[in-house]
């Protein structure tokens, strides 16, 4: 039988009996679904669950329909984490395809993380994140600070939000210039002399239900204060694969970016090689961005009260503002 995470029938038919406290038969399953805008007959229905009662996922009780059996419990677990996962993937190509960020005109929309902070912090947080500036831990100097909520953008009436450039922003012009990206390993990078030397830890974004970097910033592995102080220290990044025929394109892409003031990328490898310690698939090159949120990790570790929304909206690259403006 086709695994249920893969027949979007038999998992929906597995859903609606594990949220139901009593057996369901097919006529009320194929209601349930129907409610889903999912339109399968009866029949169809009643073959599915034979076919799920064969594989050991339901079970018949008499005459009053089916239940759903612990080994289908299992089943719709694990069905339930690629949905996770799935879905975290494409929040990440739907905001890298959404940037349309032209590097040549600058103009276009740009992917902004949003640190929430007290209105009382927000000078305070503005000189740190400068501070990492200053360091080459920000993607870019142009921010955009929220003192109201937006239509993405919530804010209570005692916070603030500072929206810092993404690194969708990097991968979005990399789409933009016909560079097919696809992201691999977020992980800590250790730095030695204010210079990235390797990666210490990494989660393959494939196998995570949640977001890698904001996992290591929650976990604290990070240490971008003594990076910012000192020159040592590990700061969260992660790695993407580019094919390896558009190498020099994308160091030309990441040198008109870089015109346009978003910076961020670490290091990009060779054909075959791995990036800072990190294995890279053949006839690929990896390419090393530092996390858009760093600079948020930096405000946690200095004190501030500070809520990391990744990806948590869009702005007009023409909107955006220099730090310098604020201090």
């Amino acid at each position: 039988m086709k695994s249920t995470i893969d027949n979007p029938i038999l998992y929906n038919i597995l859903r609606v009996l594990a949220n139901s406290d009593m057996p369901l038969g097919a006529k009320t399953i194929a209601e349930k679904l129907e409610e889903k805008a999912i339109t399968v007959k009866k029949d169809t229905i009643q073959y599915y669950l034979r076919v799920l009662d064969q594989a050991g996922l339901t079970k018949k009780v008499g005459l009053a329909g089916r239940v759903i059996s612990s080994k289908g419990v299992e089943e719709l677990r694990r069905g339930m984490l690629k949905e996770r996962i799935g879905s975290f993937i494409e929040r990440r190509e739907e905001y890298a395809y959404q940037s349309d960020l032209d590097i040549h005109a600058r103009k276009g929309l740009v992917s902004l993380n949003v640190g929430v902070i007290d209105k009382s912090d927000l000078d305070k947080s503005l000189e740190l994140i400068k501070e990492c500036l200053d360091a080459d831990l920000v993607i870019s100097p142009l921010i955009k600070i929220y003192r109201k909520s937006t239509n993405r953008i919530k804010l209570s009436e005692d916070k603030v939000g500072i929206g810092l450039v993404s690194t969708s922003v990097i991968d979005a012009a990399f789409i933009n210039s016909k560079i097919n990206t696809f992201p691999t390993f977020a992980g800590v990078v250790q730095y030695m002399d204010y210079k990235p030397v390797r990666f210490t830890h990494v989660i393959s974004y494939i196998g995570s239900s949640i977001d890698p970097i904001d996992l290591f910033i929650k976990s604290g592995l990070c240490n971008v204060s003594g990076v910012v102080k000192r020159g040592y220290g590990v700061v969260p990044a992660d790695v993407r694969e580019i094919p390896a025929v558009a190498r020099k394109k994308a160091v030309e892409v990441t040198d008109k970016l870089e015109e346009a003031k978003i910076n961020g990328v670490l290091y990009i490898g060779e054909a075959n090689e791995d990036v800072l310690g990190v294995p890279v698939n053949n006839y690929r090159v990896g390419v090393v961005v530092i996390a858009g949120s760093t600079a948020l990790a930096y405000l946690k570790e200095r004190g501030i009260d500070v809520e990391i929304r990744i990806l948590a909206g869009f702005e007009r690259y023409e909107n955006l503002e220099s730090i310098d403006k604020y201090l």
